[in-house]
Order: C-alpha cells, then structure tokens, then sequence
C-alpha cells in the first residue's frame, strides 16, 4: 500500500486494505471524489485516476508534489526548515533534541515559537506561486499536530504545533507517494463533486466517493461545512451514475451515538444499495448481523454486488 504524506481529515489509509477488495477488478477510469489526500487513488490499479477535491490549498500540494521532483521537494523542504529554525530530527538524530523534550511531548516546546513564525508567514506573505506556497504548507503540516490540515473561515491554516517534524517516516511516505505518482495516470481537479458528471463516464469506469459526514464533528464540519443541502445533492448525482449503470461506492457513516443520517438511511432503502459495515477494530461484518445500537456505524454503499 502507498500512504500519503498529507493526514487529511478522515483519510481512508488504515481502512485500504478492506476498502480495495470490495471495487471492481477491472476499472478503466477510477475517479476518486472527495480524495483528501489521494489514499484511495495512489492505489487504485485502473489505467487512469481522475482526483478531485474542492480544497484549493490541498488539490495545488497534491499538484505540486507531482510536478516537482523528490530531490527538489526534499532540498527546498529542508531549506524551510533550516529558515525557521525548526528541529530537524532526520539530519540531526532525535536524540540531539533530549534536553528540549518534557514527558510525551516530543519536540513540541522546541518547535512552538518557529512554528508559529512559520504559520504567520504562510497565512500572510504574497507567495509568487502556488507551487512555492504549498511548499510551506507542506512543511506546516510535517510539524502541526496530528499532520493534519485545517483552515479557519478566513482561508488562514490554524493548526497548532505537534509532537514531530519532518522525520525518516514521513520522508519514506513522500518518496513512495512521489514514485506512485509518477507510475500511475494521475490527475487531480479543483472542483464540487459534481463534475463527474462532465466526465462521459462508462460502466466500465468507477466512482469511489468519500465526502465529510453529515453526522460528525470533523474538523471539514466547521465554519459551516458540509451540510444536509450539499447531501442531497451529492446523493442525487450518485442516483444519476446509477441510472446510467455506472458502479459507485460511497463511504459513509450511519449511526454515530444518538444521531443518524436519516437521508442517508432512506435513500439507501428507496434505491436498495449493498451496504458493508467497517466497524471501529475494522473488521467486515454483516449488514444484517452488525448491531444497529453501537456507538458508530462506518459503511461503503454499493450500487453492485458485494
């Protein structure tokens, strides 16, 4: 399995090895919707893989790591660092930083102060270019916390500072990413969900959809998210693929404690899709047999059989 480099919200890494076994063998174009930071895609076997996520800040990294060699992201990275004077855990040994670590903090305190010079100057300098802004955002979330990414309602990424840096593990995970890449036929598009439907899409194809959850408190639901509006219309565009017999899968969630995604649950039933539940320990289970009471209820729905 190739793993992405960027930890987006409710990225599908741990779950791939279920997930690929229930699509299609045989796929010409595997579009990717909702593809955060490309799991899903950089994995796909299809001759082609269409990428698409509304994210500007996330689409033009993914792009900018596809142009620019590993070598030239590698030294410009390490450039970054090395200008905000932030650990460096690779080239210097993790051991060097001992005197700066307090409990399971990691390198937190060492990095706070350039971490937080590094984010102001991400949010406010007038980059030349995308590809040099991503660039810093990359470095951003090699030391933010969880390598997570989250912009607040003013466009400014806001994550606070972590535990780690750019360390041997997410450097092996940019090189594998960076060579997937470049062996697969990949493109990645700016733009709503609703663009497969400019695509003149086959039976042949698929479509693997993996938009925020209507039911979850995910970092994609602030500042007025994802809403009940943009379900029904994601929900309308996969009731048109279907009609156009076009296979798709959706992951989703159902149940969550006390709260349920009741459109979900009755487009669902008017449609008669297959549904296979991916519990917390990810292990497969039964539609009919999973209990209907637990406290989340993680699915990919179908529109072929299972």
């Amino acid at each position: 399995m190739i793993l992405s480099p960027l930890n987006y919200t409710g990225n599908k890494s741990r779950l791939l090895t279920q997930l690929l076994p229930l699509f299609p063998a045989s796929i010409n174009r595997f579009v990717d919707v909702c593809c955060g930071g490309g799991s899903v895609g950089i994995n796909s076997s299809a001759k082609q893989t269409l990428c698409i996520d509304s994210n500007v800040a996330v689409i033009e990294l993914l792009r900018t790591l596809q142009h620019f060699s590993e070598h030239f992201i590698l030294q410009k990275m390490d450039a970054i660092i090395e200008q905000f004077q932030l650990s460096d855990s690779f080239h210097k040994d993790y051991a060097f930083y001992h005197k700066y670590i307090e409990g399971n903090n990691g390198l937190k305190a060492y990095n706070k102060d350039s971490y937080k010079r590094l984010r102001e100057f991400y949010n406010n300098h007038d980059f030349q270019s995308w590809k040099e802004k991503s660039l810093y955002l990359f470095v951003l979330i090699a030391y933010c916390f969880n390598n997570d990414i989250r912009f607040n309602s003013k466009g400014q990424f806001n994550m606070p500072v972590g535990k780690t840096d750019f360390n041997s593990s997410m450097r092996k995970k940019l090189s594998s990413f960076k060579a997937g890449i470049h062996s697969k036929n990949i493109k990645f598009y700016m733009a709503d969900f609703s663009i497969v439907q400019e695509f003149k899409l086959t039976p042949k194809d698929f479509v693997y959809v993996d938009p925020p959850y209507l039911i979850t408190d995910a970092v994609y639901n602030e500042n007025g998210g994802w809403t009940p509006e943009q379900e029904k219309r994601l929900l309308a565009v996969l009731s048109k693929l279907d009609k156009q017999n076009i296979p798709f899968a959706l992951s989703n969630v159902l149940r969550k404690k006390t709260q349920e995604n009741s459109l979900l649950l009755e487009w669902i039933s008017k449609n008669k899709f297959n549904v296979k539940f991916l519990d917390y320990h990810y292990r497969a289970a039964s539609y009919n047999k999973k209990d209907r009471n637990s406290m989340e209820q993680e699915v990919l729905i179908c529109n072929y059989e299972i």
